[in-house]
């Protein structure tokens, strides 16, 4: 996976890594009151991390902000018990998942149209949302010691009401920052070809 952020400003990129992290402390675990109606954005900030930042390195500071909040968040707590487990490093690929395909998703308006963009994103959060929901929720059924062995029927009939939450989580936030992403890209569109339009002369 070839880091391509070389392509934006940095201060576009520090902008972009702020807002993540603000959505990944303000979100994951609802540890903020006034956030706690929001859904956690965990999954999205990885996803959004792969399309924008496009660096490994983005990843593995999301991923260590995530440990750091959960470590905080239990200690506070007074219990480690419930968060981590042993199924607690499956999460890696989990999160893995999210940056890998939102990394190939990433839109390109000015080469595409706008509808295969919003279709091909679409599909990639839908398919990187189940990866990841499997891969965290299959991983702490088998390895938390918290539930004895299932068969495939009863971990369905288990899991079946988590799947659509789950999935819907970084519905809001990924389509926000598509359409803010869209937005800015026409906006530079039609102001670099006016800009390389010939002026009439009279």
């Amino acid at each position: 996976m070839k880091s391509t952020t070389q392509k934006y400003p940095i201060s576009i990129l520090a902008s972009i890594v702020a807002l993540l992290t603000f959505l990944m402390l303000a979100t994951r675990g609802n540890h903020f009151t006034v956030f706690n109606d929001l859904p956690s954005a965990s999954t999205a900030v990885f996803f959004l991390a792969g399309m924008y930042l496009r660096s490994i390195k983005s990843f593995w500071y999301f991923y260590i902000l995530s440990i750091v909040i959960d470590l905080s968040s239990s200690y506070m707590r007074g219990s480690f018990g419930d968060c981590l487990t042993a199924s607690y490093p499956a999460l890696a690929f989990s999160y893995a998942a999210m940056f890998a395909i939102g990394f190939y998703a990433k839109a390109s308006w000015n080469q595409q149209s706008a509808l295969f963009n919003i279709a091909k994103i679409s599909i990639a959060l839908f398919t990187a949302s189940a990866i990841a929901f499997f891969i965290s929720n299959g991983s702490y059924y088998a390895l938390s010691g918290h539930f004895y062995p299932l068969s495939w029927a009863e971990y369905t009939a288990r899991v079946d009401k988590y799947f659509v939450s789950s999935i819907s989580r970084p519905i809001f936030y990924v389509a926000s920052a598509i359409a803010i992403d869209y937005v800015i890209s026409q906006f530079f569109s039609h102001k670099t070809s006016a800009a390389t339009q010939p002026s009439e002369h009279l």
